[in-house]
């Protein structure tokens, strides 16, 4: 109840004339409705503003199977870390040496070929150094037969090709290595990059 029922009070002033004077009661009742009012409001808002979260996820499983091309030691000593080989190749001033078949390149899928692209991405010094080549051959039917050349002077040299998949004489790439040092030239270092991929 609002108490709008209830009669005014009566007041009178100094002459003795009446004074209406609004009930305390209704007063009071205009406040507690605007604070409900307010409180209303207020979940109304907080209602509207509320973020609404949904989840989604994922489930994967791993299978970790063997490379598919790999180094493989030839006529110089490496060592072989997973995808990277590594050896030292001791030359002398002014002297052309060949190291033949010093790596191979194998493909060890039995069923797919493979698109390759080997490719210098640090060279030796062109001015330390006369000639610094990679000479590639791959074997066909037995026979090793030359593809192409890496000029490990050149940070663009690159090479490209398909090598097919593994059996009795195929699958296999070998890289022979010419290095020529001017003379005055202590050591020098290359990296050179394979990037593969399965033929489509």
């Amino acid at each position: 109840m609002l108490g709008f029922g209830k009669k005014p009070l009566k007041i009178k002033d100094e002459n003795g004339g009446e004074k209406r004077k609004m009930n305390v009661n209704i007063i009071k009742s205009k406040k507690s409705l605007k604070i409900i009012t307010l409180l209303v409001t207020a979940a109304f808002i907080a209602t509207a503003s509320a973020q609404v979260y949904r989840y989604m996820y994922i489930e994967g499983t791993v299978t970790v199977g063997s490379a598919k091309l790999i180094w493989e030691t030839g006529s110089v000593t490496s060592t072989i870390d997973g995808s990277t080989v590594s050896f030292t190749l001791n030359v002398e001033e002014q002297v052309p040496i060949n190291f033949t078949d010093a790596l191979y390149l194998t493909n060890t899928d039995a069923v797919n070929t493979y698109d390759y692209t080997i490719s210098v991405t640090s060279a030796l010094s062109g001015t330390d150094f006369t000639s610094g080549k990679i000479y590639i051959y791959e074997d066909v039917s037995g026979t090793w037969t030359y593809r192409g050349t890496i000029d490990l002077t050149d940070s663009a040299s690159s090479y490209s090709d398909t090598l097919a998949a593994s059996g009795a004489d195929s699958g296999q790439l070998s890289c022979t290595i010419e290095i020529n040092a001017n003379q005055g030239v202590s050591s020098g270092s290359f990296n050179v990059q394979v990037e593969y991929e399965q033929t489509p």
